[in-house]
């Protein structure tokens, strides 16, 4: 029988359909991978090629010079000069020095801490003292002594030497200082205080290098790692001193700021305002960085042979400001005579501030004593910046002008006025009657020097000043509610006026509210530590209010006492307010932003805030007595203005506030109703003694200069009251 051959059986369909399911899928990655590669050959190729070429290529950034800052007329203020500089990079700094810099940066903030606390008991104790009525006992000037030396600055914190495992950084401080001549233990301080600072920008050691010093580090790189060389724009001031608290700082923005949509579009590394008018200019002033495209070889160095493209950095807009430089210069100098005057009492600081009431234009601004702004544009010193906060020296840094609170003395006299005349409680021909003593409870209050003045109307009573006419308007008013409380902050007391530079203080216009909860946290910090009230201790303790409202404060407030603080930028706009019958002015430095040929580009527009309603017949009672004030015989500058030459268009005010046991504040307030010049100054010496005495001689010199007067003598204080 013949062999069968085998036979296979033939495919399932099971099978079948797998094989044509793989064979599907083997064919859509085929396609995948052949339209990828497709992809990247043909259409992107060119693309590719770009992004290799430009690898070997980098964008070196250009710094645009900031710019300039003029006064009203054209003067330069501010202006940028190029300087090389020598700066550490903290990315290359090891984990150690990073952790003694942040020690030190949270020992910094505890001794400033500590320096705020002890300011706070400083002031809760000057105010016991006030309430007293009389001298402070031994205790009381031993601990305001002790206080007053912790609130004057903080403790300085020591900079740890080079950590002992960090050879190295040791070797490289070295060389670097023999270089640019600073010695290693002063550059490692810079490195830790800046890094403390502004951890994520370069250290700045030393500005303004000698060029051999800057070509020899620069040449030898390798030397000298993490650090490095550049021409850098700093900011210089050709006036020192002068409106030194308003310009501010420049520095490197951080990652944090890059964020934010004010600097959208801001590189990183560009230098911006730190604060003042750099600060709140900052858009104008910045410029434009320009950068250059330099091609990197295969050993990634630079190769100079080859720059492929170049824009040129574009400077910033020129600023400028409303001041008027001669009368910023005039009215520093009034007040360094003012202080000197007055340096018997141990008069050290002071503030002023001059105005146009229509528009709020600041014609000058400032604190006395001031610094030079130089200083800040290279890296300072720790001793010296704390020099420059010395409440010893006059704390020159702090710009009194718009941060500095105080109680303002009679000058408050015209917005109590105000005040009653608007709610009734008088009219501009009430009458009443000074004998020279006020009844308070268990107190007897008096006029300055004793001074008796008979039966008085309100115009009369700014005239003389008399303080027993606005005892009573503060005692009537305090059964109104908080009625002077409100007028004032109307008027621009006790809150910012919204001036175009950073570091403003509110202050405080206090009343029962205020006092009254104030006591009540005094009452819950003095159980929680377990102290009694009003004990030495629970003034340690909880410093705060010792006890509620009462109708002594709503009087102390008629005429600027007690708790009141006020700034002497608030008291500028509050006679402003009333000067311009309501108009509430926003003050401002900025006037326009120009090209670099002074083409104007842009108005600064700041249109009045506010405005407050009141009867125009109760603003010509108070004008009336300010005018009195300032030119009857009986007024209490009259002597200081006997010869002025706009005498008719002249209205002031003297102020002189308690700050006990400080010698007494001396302020003035004044206005010019000049047709084409209106000026209202405002001026005020700590530790002056009477308004009259320092603070308005001081404002007769401002005005000489507004108006181009000739007489430039200091004229002798009045003998009349405050």
């Amino acid at each position: 029988m013949p062999e069968v051959a085998e036979r296979r059986p033939p495919i399932t369909p099971q099978l079948a359909v797998r094989v044509a399911v793989l064979g599907g899928l083997a064919f859509v990655l085929f396609a995948i991978v052949f339209f990828r590669l497709w992809f990247l050959q043909v259409l992107s190729g060119e693309d590719y090629v770009s992004q290799a070429r430009d690898n070997r290529v980098r964008k070196v950034r250009i710094e645009a010079p900031r710019g300039d800052i003029v006064d009203r007329h054209g003067t330069v203020l501010v202006k940028t000069r190029v300087a090389p500089v020598v700066q550490i990079v903290p990315s290359s700094l090891p984990d150690s020095v990073h952790e003694q810099a942040d020690a030190f940066r949270k020992a910094r903030g505890e001794a400033e801490k500590a320096r705020l606390a002890a300011a706070d008991q400083v002031r809760s104790l000057e105010r016991d003292i006030r309430e007293q009525r009389r001298d402070a006992t031994r205790q009381q000037r031993r601990d305001r002594r002790r206080l007053a030396r912790a609130a004057r600055g903080a403790e300085p914190v020591p900079v740890q030497p080079v950590p002992a495992g960090e050879i190295e950084l040791r070797r490289l401080y070295r060389r670097l200082g023999r270089v640019i001549d600073v010695r290693p233990k002063t550059i490692h301080e810079r490195v830790i205080e800046g890094v403390a600072e502004l951890p994520y920008s370069n250290v700045t050691i030393r500005s303004a290098v000698d060029r051999d010093a800057f070509n020899y580090i620069r040449e030898r790189k390798e030397r000298f790692p993490g650090v490095a060389v550049e021409k850098q724009y700093l900011r210089d001031y050709p006036h020192d001193k002068l409106a030194a608290q308003l310009f501010g700082t420049t520095r490197e923005i951080s990652p944090e700021e890059l964020k934010l949509e004010k600097y959208k579009g801001v590189e990183p590394g560009t230098r911006i305002g730190a604060d003042g008018i750099e600060e709140s200019y900052d858009r104008y002033l910045r410029g434009k960085d320009g950068f250059t495209r330099v091609v990197i070889n295969a050993l990634g160095s630079r190769d100079d042979r080859r720059q492929m493209s170049r824009r040129e950095p574009r400077q910033g807009q020129r600023l400028r400001l409303t001041l008027d430089l001669n009368l910023q210069r005039a009215a520093n100098d009034a007040l360094a005579r003012a202080v000197a005057a007055a340096s018997e009492n141990g008069a050290k600081a002071g503030a002023f501030v001059a105005m146009d009431p229509r528009n709020g234009e600041i014609l000058a601004l400032g604190s006395y004593p001031s610094f030079d702004a130089n200083a800040f544009a290279k890296p300072i010193s720790q001793r010296l910046y704390n020099q420059l906060s010395s409440e010893e020296l006059g704390a020159p840094l702090f710009n009194r002008a718009i941060a500095a609170t105080y109680p303002t003395g009679s000058t408050f006299k015209p917005i109590t006025a105000m005040a009653a005349l608007e709610e009734g409680v008088i009219t501009p021909t009430s009458t009443i009657v000074d004998d020279g003593e006020f009844e308070l409870g268990d107190r007897v209050l008096r006029n300055a020097k004793d001074a008796s003045y008979g039966a008085l109307q309100l115009p009369g009573a700014l005239t003389v000043s008399s303080d027993i006419f606005f005892y009573q308007l503060g005692l009537d008013m305090n059964g109104r509610g908080p009625v002077l409380q409100e007028w004032a902050r109307r008027l621009g007391i006790g809150r910012r006026t919204g001036i175009d530079i950073p570091g403003e203080f509110a202050g405080l216009v206090p009343d029962a509210e205020w006092r009254d909860e104030g006591y009540k946290a005094y009452l819950r910090c003095a159980k929680k530590a377990k102290v009694e009230p009003g004990t030495t201790a629970a003034l340690f303790e909880c410093g705060g209010i010792e006890r509620t409202w009462s109708a002594g404060d709503n009087v102390n407030l008629a005429v600027g006492q007690g708790d009141l603080q006020a700034t002497p930028l608030q008291l500028a706009t509050a006679y402003s307010t009333i000067i311009s019958s309501g108009k509430v002015v926003r003050p401002h430095l900025g006037l326009r932003v120009e090209d670099g040929n002074g083409v104007l580009l842009e108005e600064i527009r700041t249109p009045a805030r506010r405005r407050v309603g009141f009867d125009p017949a109760h603003r010509d009672a108070i004008m009336t007595g300010l005018h009195g004030a300032a030119t009857a015989a009986s007024g209490t500058s009259s002597d200081v203005f006997a010869d002025f030459r706009y005498l008719d268009v002249l209205y002031g005010k003297t102020g002189t506030a308690e700050r006990q046991p400080n010698p007494d504040q001396s302020w003035y307030a004044c206005y010019v109703d000049h047709p084409t010049k209106p000026i209202v100054v405002v001026t005020t010496i700590e530790r002056g003694g009477f308004g009259a005495e320092t603070a308005a001689p001081a404002a007769r010199l401002i005005l000489n200069e507004w108006f181009d007067l000739q007489d430039d003598e200091f004229h002798e204080g009045s003998d009349q009251s405050n």
